[in-house]
C-alpha cells in the first residue's frame, strides 16, 4: 500500500542515502526540496532546528534513530507515507504527530515504542497503520482505533499488546466501515473466539498467529487468509473453513470450489500442539510455500488417507508450490503423503528427531526437479529409510542429503 500511495503522484526530487556512517545536519538542509527522503542504517546528526519539508511525501528512515527533533512533524504539511520500521532504538512518537494530516500510510514496526500516543486519533486519512513485531508495546490507547475512520489496513502481528485481552480492540477494528485486511497476533482462547464469530474480521483476515489457546479444539480459516502460525495450543485436534457468507461461523459455502478453500495460504507454521493427528487440510493450499511442524506429539501424518484424500488425489496436485519443508521432533510422524509427491519446487527439505518417519513420498523424478538444494536430517534415519524404488529413487536423492549433527 506504501508504494501505491507514494506513486500516485510525480516525485521530481528524490533523496536516498544507505549506509552512511554520519549524515551531517548541513546536509539535510540541502533536502528541504525533496518529495522522497529515504534513510537505510545511517546516522544523522543532531539536528539543532527542525527544517522544513514543505513538498515532502514520502519520508522512509531505518537506522539508529532514537528521538525526533522538537516539531519536525509540523514542517512536513503534505506528507503521506512515513515509514519508520526497524529503528530499533526509538521509544515514542512525538505528541505533534497529529499534525500529519495528510498521512495515510503509518509503519512502526521493531520499534521499541510502548505507547502509543492519543493524538493519532486525528489522522484522519490514515490508511494503513502497521504496529508488527512491537515487543514492548504495552498500550493502545482505548478508542484509538476505532477513530481513525479511513483505516483500510491494520496488522499488529507478533506485538506485545495483542497477548493481552484483545476483545476491545476487535470491537474497535468492527466498527471500522473501510477495513479490508488485518493481520493480528491473539493469546488465548477468549479473544480468538471473539474473532472467529465476528462474519466481518474473520474474512478478511490475512496473517494471524495464535499462542496458548487453551481449551481450543479448532481453528476456523477464511479463504483468504495468507500465513498461519499456531502455538502452544495443547487440545486444538482440527481445522475448518469457515463460511464466505453470513451465517454460522462453522459453515463452508457450497459453491467454493475445494481448490480455493486456502488458495492464498503461503505459509503455516504449527508448534507445540500435542492432540493434532494430521493437517490433511493441507492438501486444499494449493500455493503453499513454507511449512514448518515443530514438537507435535500425536502427530501420525501430514496429508492422511481419510478426509477426502480420494478426492484430493484426482483433483489436487499437492505441495506443488512447496519451497521449505521442516518437520522437527514429531515422534509418531509415519506419513507425509501415503503416495508420491513430484514436489516441482521443493528447495530445502528438513526432518529432524522424526524416528518413525521411515518412508518419504519422493520418486527418482524428485531429484531432476532444478530446485532441489539440500535434504537434511541424521545420516542414522537417512539409512533407515524405505523406498519404493531402492536404487533409482536412493540413489538420485543421496547427492542433495545433508547429514546434521545433533
Amino acid at each position: 500500500m506504501a508504494l501505491r500511495i507514494a506513486s500516485e503522484r510525480k516525485k521530481e526530487f528524490v533523496v536516498q542515502q544507505e549506509q552512511v556512517e554520519m549524515i551531517k545536519a548541513d546536509q539535510v538542509e540541502k533536502w528541504k526540496e525533496a518529495q522522497r527522503i529515504s534513510l537505510w542504517d545511517c546516522s544523522v546528526e543532531e539536528l539543532k532546528e527542525s527544517p522544513s519539508f514543505l513538498n515532502l511525501e514520502t519520508l522512509i528512515v531505518s537506522c539508529k534513530l532514537m528521538s525526533f527533533p522538537s516539531g519536525l512533524f509540523g514542517y512536513m504539511p503534505i506528507i503521506r507515507v512515513l515509514n519508520l520500521s526497524k529503528n530499533f532504538e526509538l521509544i515514542e512518537l512525538p505528541m505533534e504527530v497529529d499534525r500529519l494530516a495528510s498521512l495515510q500510510y503509518l509503519n512502526l514496526s521493531y520499534t521499541q515504542i510502548v505507547k502509543l500516543p492519543n493524538q493519532l486519533e486525528k489522522l484522519s486519512k490514515l490508511r494503513c497503520l502497521i504496529l508488527d513485531e512491537m515487543h514492548q508495546l504495552r498500550v493502545l490507547p482505548r478508542q484509538l482505533i476505532s477513530k481513525l475512520s479511513s483505516l483500510q489496513m491494520f496488522s499488529i502481528f507478533n506485538s506485545m499488546v495483542a497477548h493481552g485481552d484483545c476483545k476491545v480492540l476487535l470491537k474497535e477494528l468492527e466498527c471500522l466501515t473501510n477495513l479490508t485486511e488485518i493481520s493480528i497476533s491473539l493469546k488465548r482462547a477468549l479473544p480468538t473466539q471473539a474473532l472467529f464469530n465476528s462474519y466481518k474480521l474473520r474474512r478478511i483476515i490475512r496473517r494471524l498467529s495464535l499462542q496458548d489457546c487453551t481449551g481450543m479444539t479448532f481453528v476456523q480459516l477464511s479463504p483468504h487468509v495468507e500465513m498461519l502460525e499456531i502455538s502452544a495450543c495443547s487440545e486444538l485436534r482440527f481445522l475448518k473453513i469457515s463460511a464466505e457468507k453470513e451465517g454460522p461461523c462453522d459453515m463452508v459455502h457450497q459453491n467454493l470450489p475445494s481448490q480455493q478453500y486456502f488458495c492464498n495460504l503461503r505459509e503455516v507454521e504449527i508448534v507445540l500442539c500435542s492432540r493434532l493427528s494430521n493437517l490433511t487440510w493441507l492438501a486444499h493450499a494449493q500455493n503453499l510455500v513454507s511449512l514448518v511442524v515443530r514438537n507435535c506429539q500425536s502427530l501420525e501424518e501430514v496429508i492422511g488417507e481419510g478426509g477426502g484424500v480420494s478426492e484430493i488425489e484426482q483433483d489436487l496436485v499437492v505441495f506443488s508450490r512447496l519451497k521449505t519443508l521442516h518437520l522437527w521432533s514429531l515422534p509418531e510422524l509415519k506419513s507425509i503423503c501415503g503416495r508420491p509427491l513430484p514436489f516441482p519446487s521443493l528447495r530445502e527439505f528438513d526432518v529432524r528427531f522424526c524416528p518413525s518417519l521411515r518412508k518419504l513420498p519422493f520418486d527418482s523424478h524428485t531429484s531432476t526437479r532444478k530446485n532441489l538444494e539440500k535434504i537434511k536430517g541424521e545420516k542414522e534415519w537417512w539409512d533407515g529409510q524405505v523406498w519404493e524404488d531402492q536404487n533409482s529413487a536412493k540413489n538420485s536423492l543421496s547427492p542433495y542429503f545433508v547429514p546434521v549433527l545433533l
